[in-house]
């Protein structure tokens, strides 16, 4: 048995440690992963650098949210399947709370809103998803060939309406980077890997992982409900996010919006608040849980809602953290996982086309959206950027262009 199963932490302690740290986790996964090595790895020393990053590693190469899959992997390691229960818990609790709330007074202050209010925050919800694409591409696609996979893959989404064009691409994607990609340089193996963990059944998680997949068209076509239409949605969401928490959006979009359920206005608004809360940004998906009407209760709706979306992170971790060193050698994984990667790129640039056609209507909304872009790439604290820009766009348009 590895030392790191031996050296087991109460629950309370694990929900404890992350509920501090999704207090203060702000800027998204790439903070969220430093945050997480400099205070538990450095300060507390729950686990040494190199098996930490090895658990970084497996939650890359699984879809879902990185940061939230090294909590889960960090509790499952210190308390099996409880710890890993109270790290997420105690990381998605702020923001899930923060979001479900912004969408209870929502229903109280959405309609005294004017026309403004709403298309600033499409401006910048525009503005960030624009910023967040730039950055992927840059980390993500490094061939020609990536780069013609992620232009096929938007122009595919934008021109093709079908109800299952994103999976057609990524599952494209996937075979073009096993036919196209580079292998992965070999390194030296390291000695002593701590995953091999004693789970001879682990199999049967993955097995799990893929039955909704088969269940809920069957389900939808004989008994079809809002519940199973929105734990579909959200399943296959949280199921196919490769490459950062953003690429979430067109995801949702397509299932929540397109499908008329939830409003174009307050997706958009949701979406924003959640750039200025603490912790992972797939608690986004509290507020809409909150604003669909699975029972009267707003809090129930929203608590369904956030464990739909974070259940195949459980599931695939609990699934693949036994087979980590064979998964760490297998080229065919590394060679996919650059092709789907292009892919969500463009799942991103087809979302900012999109965008673009509905959301800027004179030049100074031009002007506006590269604004917040370059102020985005400064050091100032993403809430205050975002802050600032909406108040000050807003002070203009109700004084100089309101009639």
């Amino acid at each position: 048995m590895s030392n790191i199963t031996q050296n087991k932490f109460s629950n309370f302690y694990i929900f404890m440690t992350f509920l501090r740290l999704g207090c203060i986790a702000f800027g998204g996964p790439a903070a969220h992963i430093v945050l997480f090595h400099n205070y538990l790895i450095k300060k507390l020393s729950w686990l040494d650098e190199q098996e930490y990053f090895k658990v970084l590693a497996l939650a890359q190469i699984i879809p879902g949210p990185t940061s939230s899959q090294v909590g889960i992997t960090l509790g499952y390691l210190k308390n099996g399947y409880s710890g890993a229960f109270c790290a997420w818990l105690g990381f998605t609790l702020p923001s899930a709370i923060l979001m479900a709330g912004a969408a209870w007074l929502g229903q109280y202050f959405f309609e005294n809103l004017n026309l403004y209010f709403f298309h600033i925050i499409q401006l910048i919800v525009l503005a960030v998803v624009f910023w967040a694409f730039w950055q992927m591409l840059r980390s993500l696609c490094h061939h020609v060939w990536q780069y013609i996979v992620m232009l096929f893959s938007a122009v595919f989404i934008y021109a093709v309406p079908l109800s299952a064009n994103q999976i057609i691409v990524i599952l494209l994607a996937a075979l073009l980077g096993l036919l196209l990609a580079q292998e992965k340089p070999k390194q030296n193996e390291v000695k002593n890997t701590q995953f091999q963990l004693k789970s001879s059944k682990a199999y049967l998680w993955l097995i799990l992982f893929a039955l909704p997949f088969l269940l809920f068209p069957i389900l939808n076509h004989v008994h079809p409900s809002l519940f199973i239409q929105a734990f579909a949605g959200f399943y296959r969401s949280a199921s196919l996010v490769f490459g950062g928490g953003h690429i979430v959006l067109p995801l949702l979009h397509q299932d929540f919006v397109a499908t008329g359920l939830i409003s174009n206005e307050k997706f958009d608004l949701g979406y924003a608040i959640a750039q200025l809360m603490p912790g992972p940004l797939f608690s986004f998906a509290s507020y809409l849980g909150a604003l669909l009407p699975f029972t009267s209760s707003i809090l129930i709706n929203a608590s369904l809602a956030t464990i739909m979306i974070y259940l195949p992170s459980f599931v695939l971790v609990f699934g693949t953290l036994p087979y980590w060193s064979w998964l760490m050698q297998q080229q065919k994984i590394y060679k996919a996982i650059q092709g789907i990667n292009a892919a969500v790129v463009g799942l991103l640039l087809c979302l900012i086309i999109q965008m673009t056609e509905k959301y800027i209507v004179q030049w100074l909304d031009v002007v506006f959206v590269m604004m917040v872009i370059l102020l985005l790439k400064t050091k100032l604290p993403v809430w205050l950027t975002l802050i600032a820009s909406f108040m000050s766009y807003y002070f203009y348009l109700n004084n100089f262009v309101m009639p």
